[in-house]
């Protein structure tokens, strides 16, 4: 639907809400909800927190902190091996690669049921058939056989069908390339690339949209001087894990309530003012209230999650930053009611899905939620999904313990190689004179001791050198980043590493690689199939409610192409390459036909990022010289016919052969003559007119 930060754009369909009763002191049952499912949420989610950051470490090539103690403590290498970084670079390049590094758009549009003939229609029809039987018999004196009469209307209403069918997919179309430039307009790129990144490094990456939202836009206008507009935008954005509370036992963005905490300026909640659901007497008071100070609350990671982002943390003090909980849920009619919602439709003891936004027990907004289907704008997704659950499985999560072992085999590399770069010294301390320094080595020193006076004749300097492990440390650190190649299912040699043996010496080997790795990573990447379907399926709702263009209408299915079909581009353009050489010889070619075979090269054509139009003509054209061609072959055949019958009847003279052009195609079936008109594309767009110009359709 049409949202302005998630409002209609219609304000006769929500009444603003009265002053509430919080401003007086009083906190409404609807402001200690939220409060109670904020709370509830903040505990649930203290334990994902903690994974969020160990996750965001984990990339960022931090140790834990106790982690870090002990390393500090035992002394030694602090080194990290940033093995989770490559690979999470690698997925996400691979994935934004398949999104975006394709000509082809990521969805489309398909009708979603097959077109209905209309009763009016059918009817039309049998006239049509009848008036062209009872032309042919008054014109020509032939007999109609009742089978050629059925055969005639099957014909017609197949060639109708089929104009319905084009005309549904030309429409569906239209809206795909209207979303598409919704999408471009939006920042939809810019937020699917922030959500990829969060895709392959969170238990769970949520992108929000479409949001409507007051945007300004400079035009030229007389003499090129910039004429500024404000104008309404569609904006698709990211939403970071840090700032969602799902209720405890959410199984998604739709289950249970859900909390998307968010920092808001002065400007934006000035821009709410007069807005349908809002109330103006508590927005003033958080303006006057926070408005020069800011407001935030701090929750469990926030200091390290600045310091992790690069932020530096500081006081929200001389800050316009103002926090606010964006609620959306269920709650009772008669809260609402109390609110102030002034809506007759609302029953008090009915549940309604609102949108509510509340900032330190203030509700200063709330509507209900205009989604036909009471969705949320929300759009969640997972690396590994976990059954019943809104958190899945990261990426860094399934190679942590790989990575553990890689960074404890370095360390210990590390440590060895200082160890057993020199040589070691033991040293009989009572045998060295007063002041000597130990720790004072240099080439050709001399060292003073006193005799032995055990009497042993061990010399009181020994040195040693200790054992170099590095062959064995290599080992077991290879042997580790390899299995993270299987756990994560993305090897080395996706991301351009030349260390690959066997069959990946060769280009073709290297290619059956690369495809069976593609598997692996499949079912990770089709969850993002979801995310462009549910953004697109939100586009077109509220495109077919409240668009005026009525050739854009339909009932149309999203079908979300670009993960998965986009993976095998390549293998695909292959096997129809080999398809389009299958299918060259005389016998496919009549089968598939020239309309086939111009689908089959338009295809390929794009595929190869080529001007399809400049190629293969469309399809009316091929119509259309399929009839030339059939026109010509039939006068070619009379004018043979005609001849043949002037040799034989000599000296008898030939009758005039008729116009070619008056000419029409005949048909034998079941042994009688049968009548053709010779329908074209042209007389069933004259027919569909009239037809519509009679009856409205």
């Amino acid at each position: 639907m049409s949202y302005l930060n998630n409002q209609p754009l219609i304000e006769s369909e929500v009444s603003d809400a009265t002053p509430l009763e919080e401003n007086a002191g009083f906190e409404s049952n609807l402001s200690a909800y939220v409060r109670r499912c904020w709370e509830q949420a903040k505990v649930a989610r203290a334990e994902i927190a903690e994974r969020l950051l160990r996750c965001e470490r984990q990339r960022r090539g931090v140790y834990d902190p106790d982690k870090s103690a002990e390393i500090a403590k035992m002394g030694g290498s602090d080194i990290f091996m940033m093995l989770t970084d490559v690979k999470c670079r690698a997925a996400e390049s691979w994935i934004r690669d398949v999104m975006f590094g394709q000509q082809d758009r990521v969805f489309d549009l398909v009708p979603a049921n097959e077109p209905q003939m209309p009763p009016e229609m059918q009817q039309a029809i049998i006239d049509l058939v009848k008036t062209e039987a009872m032309q042919y018999i008054d014109q020509d004196g032939g007999e109609l056989h009742p089978e050629t009469f059925r055969a005639r209307m099957e014909e017609v209403h197949e060639m109708i069908l089929n104009r319905f069918k084009e005309e549904a997919a030309d429409s569906a179309r239209r809206m795909g390339n209207k979303i598409e430039d919704q999408l471009n307009e939006g920042k939809f790129e810019m937020a699917l690339k922030a959500f990829i990144t969060d895709f392959v490094t969170f238990p769970s990456a949520i992108i929000k949209g479409p949001i409507v939202k007051r945007r300004k836009k400079m035009t030229w206008g007389p003499d090129f001087q910039p004429v500024i507009t404000t104008d309404f935008v569609r904006e698709i954005e990211r939403v970071s894990p840090y700032d969602c509370y799902p209720s405890p036992s959410s199984t998604g963005v739709d289950d249970g309530y859900f909390i998307h905490r968010q920092r808001l300026s002065r400007a934006s909640l000035y821009a709410l003012k007069g807005t349908p659901g809002v109330d103006q007497d508590a927005l003033q008071t958080v303006m006057d209230r926070y408005g020069k100070s800011g407001y935030r609350s701090f929750q469990a990671g926030d200091t390290e999650r600045r310091t992790l982002e690069g932020k530096p943390f500081r006081t929200p003090l001389n800050e316009d930053q103002i926090e606010t909980l964006e609620f959306w849920g269920s709650v009772n009619g008669q809260w609402l009611i109390e609110w102030g919602i002034q809506d007759k439709t609302i029953e008090p003891d009915q549940e309604y899905e609102v949108d509510l936004w509340w900032t330190d027990g203030l509700v200063w907004k709330c509507i209900i939620n205009p989604d036909p289907l009471g969705r949320r704008p929300y759009d969640v997704a997972c690396w590994e999904e976990i059954p019943h659950s809104f958190w899945g499985v990261a990426m860094p999560e399934v190679m942590r313990d790989t990575q553990i072992m890689c960074n404890a085999a370095a360390r210990s590399l590390a440590n060895n190689m200082g160890v057993a770069s020199g040589p070691q010294v033991e040293v009989t301390i009572d045998r060295l004179p007063d002041g000597e320094d130990l720790t004072d080595i240099y080439p050709w020193k001399i060292w003073q001791v006193t005799s032995d006076r055990t009497g042993g004749g061990a010399p009181a300097v020994k040195f040693f050198q200790p054992n170099m492990n590095a062959d064995v440390l290599l080992s077991v650190f290879q042997q580790f980043a390899r299995q993270s190649d299987e756990v994560t299912g993305i090897p080395n040699y996706v991301y351009g590493s030349s260390a690959v043996g066997g069959a990946g010496r060769t280009a073709s080997g290297l290619s059956m690689l690369m495809d069976n790795a593609s598997k692996g990573i499949k079912q990770s990447v089709a969850n993002i199939d979801k995310i462009v379907a549910g953004i697109v399926q939100r586009l077109y709702m509220h495109n077919m409610m409240y668009d005026p263009d009525p050739y854009i209408k339909g009932d149309y299915q999203v079908v979300a192409k670009g993960a998965i079909g986009l993976i095998h581009k390549e293998a695909l353009q292959m096997r129809r390459n080999e398809f389009l050489m299958a299918t060259s010889n005389p016998i496919d070619s009549q089968i598939v036909g020239p309309a086939g075979r111009a689908y089959i090269l338009r295809e390929t054509a794009r595929g190869l990022q080529m001007d399809t139009n400049k190629i293969v003509p469309d399809d009316n054209s091929i119509q259309q010289m399929q009839i030339q061609q059939m026109a010509q072959a039939m006068a070619q055949q009379m004018v043979q016919q005609f001849a043949d019958q002037a040799q034989q009847a000599q000296p008898a003279q030939p009758s005039a052969a008729p116009p070619v052009a008056t000419m029409q195609p005949q048909m034998m079936a079941d042994g009688g003559q049968v009548m053709n008109q010779g329908v074209t594309p042209e007389k069933i767009n004259q027919f569909l007119a009239n037809k519509a110009m009679r009856d409205g359709f």
